[in-house]
């Protein structure tokens, strides 16, 4: 990736409309989606050998007979369930996103030979995740484990990182439906909502209005209900036979 790549991605986190600006002037969509895909997925990736020795240590035998044969059937489905939360962009955003890009063009109601422009200045809204993505990878590497941890916490500790309503539950385990919630509106999410309001405002050139803000966040909404949707089958494949 280019410097002119890490100076977008450092312009769009900081200051949205400059990054909505750059990208307006030199529009290359294909480019930067694989661009923050490729940083999202390596910084994910990046937990993985911390995650892979939490949870071969929650693995190993332990010489309880009953233990171990109910342990030694989980490794590959919690092994593919940690890959696929690593290597997968957040699911909730990307949606979204989908959303924004579906919707925006026809309410924005641009010329056609603007789509490249207007889908290179949406995509940005991907750039919160990164910043996700290196708060997990810090306290996956900083949270102290037990010498025989649970299987889970091998697969749940990205997201030790909390920055939805889970985090007031600091000191005791939250309600299965906060977590559920806290996974896909939290300050991240809403980040992203504030990135897509401002390349909105920016393509429509007019001063900052109520449905510039209003589309993303139906859009997420949108984005919540189908992941909240589909999350169980789609661990339960992810976890079925190997």
């Amino acid at each position: 990736m280019t410097s002119a790549f890490w100076r977008l991605l450092v312009a769009a986190m900081a200051d949205p409309a400059t990054g909505v600006r750059e990208v307006r002037a030199r529009p290359t969509p294909v480019r930067t989606l694989l661009g923050m895909v490729l940083v999202i997925v390596a910084v994910g990736a990046a937990t993985l050998p911390r995650q892979r020795a939490v949870l071969a240590r929650a693995l190993a035998p332990s010489g309880d007979p009953s233990r171990d044969a109910h342990h030694r059937p989980l490794a590959a489905g919690l092994t593919r369930v940690v890959l696929f939360d690593r290597l997968v962009p957040p699911p909730t955003v990307l949606v979204a996103g989908f959303f924004v890009l579906v919707l925006a063009e026809p309410v924005l109601a641009l010329a056609r030979d603007r789509r490249q422009e207007v889908r290179a200045a949406l995509l940005l809204g991907l750039t919160p995740l990164v910043a996700q993505r290196l708060g997990e990878l810090a306290v996956t590497y900083l949270i102290a484990t037990p010498g025989r941890p649970s299987p889970g916490l091998a697969v749940s500790l990205p997201q030790q990182f909390l920055t939805g309503p889970a985090v007031f539950w600091l000191t005791d385990e939250a309600p299965a439906w906060i977590q559920a919630f806290s996974a896909r509106v939290n300050l991240v999410t809403l980040w992203s909502v504030g990135v897509w309001a401002v390349a909105l405002r920016e393509l429509d050139g007019r001063r900052l209005s109520p449905w510039h803000v209003a589309l993303p966040v139906a859009c997420l909404g949108g984005g919540a209900l189908v992941t909240w949707t589909l999350g169980s089958p789609v661990l339960s494949m992810i976890l079925g036979g190997p």
